[in-house]
């Protein structure tokens, strides 16, 4: 049982190495999380839908058509009148209901005249409106302001995205570089962990000096090992945030370039005016948006309370009676309707709605003054951040050259090997130390420019 472990474990380890490699670019990365991200599809889906609501709206310019149809048969007819009600209560009106009593009785007819027992209507009626208080037009723009915040969210759901990506692959990035620095470090160790088995088998250092370099040897071995398991990690929360399918055996198959991170901008590469930055940011234009569509809210109410015209025109047949053979006509007319008792309700409604404005402007002005205070602070931070890594580099350089000249030294016997152990654990430090910088100004890089409009 134990020898088919082996061999399965054997298999699966050479069916992993035989894998081919996947080499993902910031720009591929960012391309295949536009085509698979939910959201960007659902902002789409909102864009869509907000033109068809425009597209909807804008028919009201159109002659409103409809086709009716009526037929009825009732039990009894529906008028009846004698002469008396047709000519009037006056005399005449009684001789002619005689008259007509005497003629009825003789022809065997009713002494009354009975109409509309039943009767047909078919027609069709176009109505143009001309003048609506501005609804239409004015709907219409509110229409297309809601194709304006469909696309603002489109974009503010898509450049989130983008920093997400940026992000998330600069953090893989970051360790990658951490890795390449122990890699480095590894090299030295190796040197260091020769002299130093040659030193003690020659009883030039002692058994604790021997002890301390191997334990050295240890905590790099554990490190490299930990930074393995955070890379994967991190690969995972890249490869999971872009959409892109994977196994967890094929994590370390995949390989981002590390190009990026070469030539990183300065903060003076970067930098926008702030005022500049927040005017054109999209949640300020959101907010502009928003003003202006309770502007057109105001000017709707105002519209409804406005005189309404429009023309028509219809057709169709009619027939009343059994008497009546039934003909077709039609009519062209002209349909006023003046608002009378809305008034004072609409009113009230334009002054709350005024209010919802100054509200919405009040809030316009108060992000534009948080943005300008956020960009200064990340302006700030970014600045600070490229301080601290240009120090780091320095450092670096610094105990490196140091290392090496512990190195002569003790080549040359001047030094100790415990001085030399010395030297490598402060450039293992300061390597640190630069990795850690170089994170945190990668990360106040994505904070700052991440929301800058594009100057395209």
């Amino acid at each position: 049982m134990k020898k088919i472990l082996v061999i399965s474990f054997i298999f699966l380890s050479f069916s992993v190495m035989a894998q081919e490699k996947t080499v993902l670019t910031l720009e591929e990365c960012k391309t295949i999380a536009l085509e698979n991200n939910t959201a960007l599809k659902n902002a789409s889906l909102d864009m869509i839908a907000a033109k068809a609501q425009k597209d909807e709206i804008f028919t009201n310019f159109f002659p409103n058509v409809s086709m009716t149809g009526l037929a009825f048969h009732s039990l009894d007819y529906m008028i009846k009148m004698d002469m008396v009600d047709f000519f009037g209560d006056n005399e005449f009106g009684y001789n002619m209901q005689a008259l007509w009593e005497e003629s009825a009785a003789e022809l065997g007819a009713d002494q009354t005249l009975n109409y509309l027992k039943y009767g047909q209507r078919y027609g069709v009626t176009a109505i143009q409106p001309v003048y609506m208080g501005g609804r239409i037009v004015n709907g219409n723009r509110y229409a297309a302001l809601g194709i304006k915040a469909a696309q603002l969210k489109k974009s503010i759901t898509g450049r989130d995205l983008m920093v997400s990506v940026e992000k998330d692959y600069f953090d893989v990035l970051a360790l990658q570089e951490k890795q390449r620095t122990l890699g480095s470090l590894e090299n030295l160790l190796d040197s260091l962990e020769k002299v130093a088995d040659l030193a003690f088998s020659q009883g030039v250092i002692l058994k604790s000096d021997h002890m301390l370099v191997h334990t050295k040897r240890m905590e790099l071995d554990n490190g490299k090992r930990l930074l393995r398991s955070g890379l994967r990690l991190l690969k995972m929360n890249l490869l999971t945030n872009i959409g892109l399918q994977y196994s967890v055996l094929e994590l370390d198959n995949f390989i981002f370039p590390q190009a990026t991170l070469e030539g990183l901008p300065k903060p003076e590469d970067v930098y926008m005016d702030e005022n500049e930055a927040a005017a054109r940011v999209e949640e300020h234009q959101l907010l502009d948006l928003q003003v202006e569509a309770k502007q057109y809210q105001k000017k709707l109410t105002l519209g409804s309370t406005l005189p309404q015209v429009g023309i028509g025109f219809g057709y169709g047949y009619t027939r009343l009676s059994e008497v009546n053979p039934g003909r077709w006509n039609g009519a062209a007319f002209v349909a006023v309707q003046i608002p009378l008792s809305d008034w004072a309700k609409n009113s009230y409604a334009m002054k709350r709605q005024q209010t919802e404005i100054d509200k919405a402007v009040n809030d316009r002005n108060h992000l534009g003054d948080m943005l300008v205070l956020q960009q200064r602070k990340l302006y700030l931070e970014l600045t600070s951040a490229w301080d601290a890594l240009q120090l780091a580099i320095s450092q670096q350089e610094y105990v490196e050259y140091l290392y090496q000249q512990a190195q002569l030294s003790y080549d040359s016997g001047y030094s100790t090997i415990t001085d030399l152990l010395q030297a490598y654990t402060e450039v293992a430090q300061k390597q640190e130390g630069y990795c850690n910088a170089l994170s945190d100004y990668i990360t106040c890089l994505e904070n700052y420019t991440g929301r800058l409009p594009s100057n395209e």
